[in-house]
Parts: C-alpha cells; structure tokens; sequence
C-alpha cells in the first residue's frame, strides 16, 4: 500500500486479476527529482512528507484485469464540511473523471466511461496489455512516452457548485499501437494499458464541483510505474536471483551411478598365495623406482 503521513488512514493500491499487486520499492533520487516536477496545493504537511508524493513499481501481467483502489476505511476526513477530497486516474497519459471520496469504506475503479451524444457512450474496462517496442524512433512520441507505463491517482480539493448537468462529452482513450525504442529514454516500459470497451446508454446526471485551487494542482500523487517482471529485472527494480552450481556429493553419485564391476572380477575372487617350500632357496629381487614414483619388483635371476 502507498502511503502518505500528510493523509493518515488512507491507502491507496493497484489491484491486478483480483489480487493486490506487490509493490517494489523506487530509488530514492529517482522519487525526489520526479517529486520535484510536479505542483502541488499545499493544505497540509508533515516532516516525514514535506512533498505528497509517492512512487512504486508493480507487476503488469498482459490480458489481465486491473483495478485502482484508494482504501479510506480507516481515514478520517480532515474537514466536516467542503471542500472535499476527489480523486482521479491516470493510465498512460489518458485521464479519467473526478470522483468524490467517500470515507470509512474502500473506493475502487476498474473502469471510465465516454462518448458523446453524437459519437454514443462506451465503458471502458481496465487491463494490461503487451507494448509492441520498435527499433528506433523518430522523436514524434517521445513527449507521450513519458507517461506510458505508468497510473496515477491524483487526489484534489474540490467543492460542490450546487448544480446537477447532463453527463458531459468525453473523448475515449487513443490506442497505443507503439512505440519506438529511443522514444522510451532507456525505460524498460514492455506493457500498456488496454480497455475493452462495450457500448452503454448515456450515463446520468452528475453534481457539478469545481477545484479550490484555480491552477488545479493536485494535493497528494500516487504513482505507480508498471512493468512485466523482465522489464522489473532489466531496470534493476528487482534482483535477479542468483544460480546456485550444482554439485553432488561422492556418495550420492556413486548412488546414481554405481560402478559395475567387470565379469571376470566376479568371477575371479581372492587370490590365495602359494604355500612356501621349506627347501626351496630364498627369493631374490631387485626394487627399482620409477619416475612416477611407484617401485617395480624384478624378479629375474640376474
């Protein structure tokens, strides 16, 4: 769970095929130089997060489902009355709609919808998809590439204009078919994010709000950088295990392999010495080294 001690009790989290996402830690230069391009609302701070700003890595896992989900079961909201804490997403670059926070209870989105009266309204579910990487690259898409491999949760201040209006015109997220490889600046990006998108009736009326700061600047960012487990070793966010040289003890190789003796040392048995002749003359031999140190018996008479 990403976390900020400037909101306590509150939680936020990627959910992936139903099951909260692992998250791996981001270097500490990296999380302070992206903090420090982002503006922020100020409305409260701690010493621990001086700048609202999280950053983690998760897992994709191509063709499955994912969901966002701010868990403000045990946050408890700093104001009684507006404003009120919204929250938005981002995937990729692409950003969908406000929505209120609600409090003592788990907020959770796996899906936006779009469209218009003239063009029809979609919904349009959350997934991961594998990102076709060119060689190459002209540049064209090296400003949008900034964003691709990464959801974001945005939490802003906002407060309630009184109003109620049709649901408004909204364009549905541009496919990613692409992309070249000098357009990633050496990020290991391998994933995108896919929406399979179904046709809808126009969605309801909404109460309108409007954010307390007029530049729009987020409060708090989470952000979440997502690759597939390779793309996670190549850039050194994981470790890649170490192999182990697989040796086997003596005595269980000769268990796995145990030498056959040859037939005719089957056959042969001990050797017996000959019983010596009291009458016979002594033995005589000559010992002569050799030159890998072993002593060779001649027994020839001269």
């Amino acid at each position: 769970m990403a976390i900020l001690t400037c909101l306590p009790g509150l939680e936020v989290a990627v959910e992936v095929d139903g099951q909260r996402a692992r998250e791996y830690e981001a270097d500490p230069d990296e999380v302070e130089s992206r903090a420090k391009e982002i503006s922020y609302y100020s409305f409260q701070q701690t010493p621990d997060h001086k700048i609202p700003y999280v950053l983690k890595y998760i897992e994709a896992k191509a063709g499955k489902p994912f969901a966002f989900i701010l868990d403000a079961t045990n946050f408890h909201d700093f104001k009684k009355t507006e404003p009120k804490i919204y929250w938005c997403c981002s995937m990729d670059g692409f950003h969908s709609g406000y929505r209120r926070v609600s409090v003592g209870t788990e907020n959770k989105r796996s899906c936006c919808k779009t469209g218009s009266q003239a063009t029809g309204w979609k919904r349009h579910t959350f997934h991961f998809g594998s990102l076709d990487v060119r060689e190459g690259g002209d540049g064209t898409q090296a400003e949008a590439a900034k964003h691709y491999g990464t959801l974001v949760v945005n939490l802003y201040l906002r407060v309630k204009t009184g109003g109620v209006i049709p649901f408004r015109d909204i364009d549905g997220p541009i496919p990613i078919l692409s992309v070249g490889e000098k357009d990633l600046k050496g990020k290991a990006v391998d994933s995108k994010v896919s929406f399979e998108s179904e046709p809808i009736d126009r969605p309801g009326q909404v109460a309108t709000s409007r954010n307390v700061d007029p530049h729009h600047r987020p409060i708090a960012v989470f952000e979440f950088r997502y690759r597939t487990m390779e793309g996670l070793l190549q850039e050194g966010i994981v470790s890649r295990p170490v192999e182990k040289a697989e040796g086997v003890h003596v005595e269980e190789e000769y268990q796995v392999h145990p030498r056959v003796k040859p037939e005719n040392e089957e056959r042969r048995g001990v050797k017996k010495e000959r019983p010596m002749d009291p009458t016979s003359s002594p033995l005589c031999y000559k010992l002569r080294r050799l030159e890998n140190g072993k002593v060779e018996i001649d027994l020839t008479d001269n």
